[in-house]
């Protein structure tokens, strides 16, 4: 019992409060989406989102994996706390406007995006809602908790949005729009709240600083983005090989999915500082705690896994608000991507721990490059279930290129990040 009263738990709890939170609005929402656009629109919808979240991420820029550790360790120290949160916060609305305008020229110029150019315009509301997102923050200073409040308002807000001004497919445009612009409203609510309890003042950092972020967090701004290759890559891939009525059956299982694939995530955000503390302090208490933090992730999936599969036919008669046969078979299969990718879970927790940003960088592209070469045969020959397929092997191939990166560390001969 003691140890479900540590600090990670309380911060699972709190995230996984957070997520129950976005299934239910999902599980009221999505049947409305669906129902209203047809499954072809909600096709094009969902892959725009794909496209705008694989953009985001760039905006998070890594500092999502360090973050919140770098402020854990200054939050005493008020003047330090100011500077680090506001670089990090300024360094990511400076890429979220580099996006911003590459994403303008390529619709505006060189007309890429030409059918879904509206719709992936006003989704440009998630880059910006990245951009001031305060998770790392809330992490860092132990208040967790603020997420889910924040999160219970803006999902409130997107779901009023959606069934007042949501009425017919000529208005799918707004889908995406409204889900980054109720977030962005609400985090940029906490943004300022947390400067007014913190004592902080927002100040522009000199360029030398903004540089030096930037470079500081390059390793992982690499890895960030192969992980998102191979999450949200997969139904990009996918479109150039299906019909939109087979992507929207698709898409409607994957939102089921990617919503139980966070689940790992979760725990790494919530284990991961006290793990840093630990490994600095105790290495045999370290490596206890990790076991059991692991050991628990592992069930917990494996039973979410066994739980989705076999009600699969009833989550997507709730979700889609009617029963689709091979939107069921898919989520039947990818119910267990939660369970093969919390295999990583300690892996990953050991190489944010120790700060090995090389390894970090080399097995996260290794996964990405397996996922792109799989997902592509997979739905050339099989469509949604190929990818379904490959994107399952593809958290198997992250947990053994991440464990080989860390036995090549060990080895004697092995040199170690100067980073």
């Amino acid at each position: 019992m003691r140890f479900l009263k540590q600090v990670h738990s309380k911060n699972f709890v709190n995230l996984s409060l957070n997520q129950g939170v976005n299934i239910l609005v999902a599980l009221i929402v999505t049947p409305y989406v669906f129902q209203t656009l047809g499954e072809d629109t909600f096709g094009v919808i969902n892959l725009s989102l794909s496209i705008i979240m694989l953009f985001s991420i760039l905006v998070n820029y890594g500092f999502h994996l360090n973050g919140p550790k770098r402020l854990a360790l200054v939050k005493e120290n008020l003047a330090e706390k100011e500077a680090l949160i506001n670089e990090i916060l300024w360094t990511r609305f400076s890429v979220s406007i580099l996006l911003f305008v590459f994403l303008v020229i390529s619709v505006q110029v060189f007309g890429l995006f030409d059918e879904q150019a509206a719709i992936l315009m006003l989704s440009t509301a998630i880059l910006f809602n990245e951009a001031v997102f305060p998770m790392f923050i809330l992490q860092g200073l132990d208040r967790i908790s603020w997420i889910a409040y924040g999160n219970v308002v803006t999902k409130i807000i997107y779901g009023l949005a959606i069934f007042f001004i949501l009425k017919s497919p000529d208005q799918a445009k707004w889908v995406n729009f409204l889900f980054g612009a109720s977030a962005l409203l609400v985090n940029g609510f906490l943004l300022w709240l947390i400067y007014k309890v913190e004592h902080i003042k927002l100040k522009l950092p000199s360029l030398n600083a903004l540089f030096a972020r930037f470079r500081e967090n390059f390793h992982y701004f690499l890895s960030t983005i192969a992980g998102h290759i191979s999450i949200h890559g997969g139904v990009v891939i996918l479109s150039n090989f299906v019909s939109d009525f087979q992507l929207g059956q698709y898409a409607l299982a994957q939102r089921v999915a990617f919503l139980l694939r966070l689940v790992p995530m979760f725990i790494v955000q919530s284990i991961l500082q006290q793990a840093t503390r630990m490994y600095q302090e105790d290495k045999a208490q370290y490596h206890t705690y990790l076991s059991k933090a692991y050991t628990s992730s592992l069930v917990m999936t494996f039973f979410i896994g066994i739980a989705f599969s076999l009600g699969a036919p009833y989550v997507i008669r709730v979700v889609g608000g009617d029963y689709i046969d091979f939107s069921a078979d898919l989520l039947r299969v990818m119910s267990f991507i939660p369970f093969a990718s919390a295999l990583n879970v300690k892996n990953i927790t050991k190489i944010l721990a120790t700060e090995r940003k090389s390894e970090l960088v080399k097995a996260t592209w290794i996964t990405a490059l397996f996922m792109v070469t799989a997902s592509l045969i997979g739905s050339y020959y099989y469509g949604a279930m190929g990818l379904a397929y490959a994107l399952l092997l593809t958290e198997v191939v992250n947990f053994i290129a991440h464990g080989s990166m860390l036995r090549l560390a060990k080895n004697p001969n092995f040199k170690p990040n100067k980073s």
